[in-house]
């Protein structure tokens, strides 16, 4: 009974710490938009704010509800469990298989679409980082890289035939960026943490991603010139329908706005946009590591009251 209740608590405040921060991460994730910073910082931030309640949800489930119920609970446990903290239960449950179920699915779908488009597929070249670029000689999207462990460049033989030579070098080197992001990892860590009403957010990163891809494969102004006509010239070509979620294609909108700020391009003011480090917020972790040492025991027992709380 001890485990049992340790568990059905475990699971509620997972849940309820999840839907919290989801709700804050919703409300505030446009507030965003005026900075005026690196698209890849932009990617970082809003992907960052995406699993923030996952991770959050998470790290406090297993620092602090886990810790004070074990240390401070009283054995045995004579205290009757209402409704309500079962049914908690069984939704937390219930969230954390769709999220299992829906990565299962997308990793599937995507690898059977791959090994479809890979029959009779010549490689042209292998990347400095071991990423293999294909030719399909089926019918393909015009430019995709899917996969995660083994992320693969896919090129139909349209679009070899449509680019020249500068143009198709800089299409790869703007797929070869979200491999070196991971973005393939990014997307799939979004599906395994679904909650209503993240769809625009999780859109305005993958938006944000692509424009991050343009601005690290563009390093002149020829650069973003062949680049905008790879991207014309690839949008006209009939879509062929690609896995949604394991997979990033070229062509993918916002292509007016990609095109438009190629054509725009400006090495300066690429240089004064503000790029966000991860060291930025080592401060912030070290304040927060100092505070839960040093307050960790009167926390476990507020945690503790706040659990026996919600249970009743």
């Amino acid at each position: 009974m001890f485990t049992l209740r340790g568990f059905v608590v475990s699971l509620d405040c997972f849940l309820l710490i999840y839907c919290l921060f989801s709700v804050l991460v919703e409300a505030i994730w446009r507030l965003l938009k005026p900075l005026h910073v690196a698209q890849q910082s932009v990617a970082t931030i809003l992907f960052e704010l995406r699993i923030l309640p996952l991770v959050a949800s998470l790290v406090i489930t297993f620092a602090l509800v886990v810790p004070s119920f074990q240390l401070l609970e009283p054995l045995p446990v004579h205290e009757d469990m209402g409704a309500i903290p079962f049914a908690l239960s069984v939704c937390a449950l219930s969230l954390i298989v769709c999220g299992l179920f829906r990565a299962i699915a997308a990793q599937t779908r995507t690898r059977r679409a791959m090994n479809c488009w890979l029959e009779g597929a010549l490689s042209l070249k292998v990347n400095a980082n071991s990423t293999v670029i294909f030719q399909s000689r089926r019918e393909s999207p015009p430019l995709i890289v899917a996969g995660i462990r083994h992320p693969r460049v896919l090129v139909s033989e349209s679009t070899v035939a449509l680019l020249n030579h500068d143009e198709l070098n800089m299409a790869l080197r703007h797929e070869l960026e979200h491999v070196k992001s991971r973005d393939n990892l990014k997307r799939l860590m979004l599906v395994f943490c679904p909650f209503p009403g993240m769809a625009k957010l999780e859109s305005a990163w993958s938006q944000a991603a692509e424009l991050a891809a343009d601005d690290a494969a563009v390093s002149n102004h020829r650069d973003a010139l062949d680049l905008a006509a790879a991207l014309v010239k690839l949008s006209r070509l009939v879509p062929v329908k690609a896995p949604a979620l394991c997979s990033t294609g070229f062509v993918t909108d916002p292509v007016s706005q990609r095109v438009a700020r190629l054509l725009d391009w400006d090495e300066a003011s690429k240089a004064r946009r503000v790029r966000i480090r991860v060291w930025f917020v080592i401060p912030f972790a070290v304040a927060v590591s100092l505070f839960v040492t040093v307050a960790h025991g009167p926390v476990l027992t507020l945690t503790h009251e706040v659990t026996k709380w919600l249970v009743r």
